[in-house]
């Protein structure tokens, strides 16, 4: 009798529980990446695509360069260099996200 007290319990909890779930609404404020590409015509997106595929292609090209440099000095001017275009790149998302382009040097 216990058990099957338990079992309905949990179960009422569990009922409850995921019909709370499903009554809330998404995260985020609807303005994230995905909403705004389903918004871009074809040619805007396929270009935006093209854009992040290139750079996509540089970080690769840049981590097998670093991966095979075997003179620290090197190695570390390729990461710096590797630095360099992860910044470049999250400045031009925070400027499509914010609209300007953010300080960074404030946040160091």
């Amino acid at each position: 009798m216990k058990t099957s007290l338990k079992i309905l319990i949990l179960s009422a909890l569990f009922s409850l529980s995921a019909a709370s779930y499903a009554q809330q609404p998404p995260m985020g404020d609807g303005k994230g990446m995905e909403h705004n590409m389903g918004a871009m015509d074809p040619a805007k997106m396929t270009e935006h695509l093209k854009q992040k595929q290139e750079n996509l292609l540089m970080m690769h090209d840049l981590s097998n360069k670093i991966l095979a440099e075997k003179d620290p000095q090197k190695q570390q001017a390729l990461k710096d260099q590797q630095l360099e275009l992860m910044k470049a790149h999250h400045m031009e998302i925070m400027s499509m996200h914010h609209g300007k382009p953010m300080d960074h040097k404030k946040m160091h």
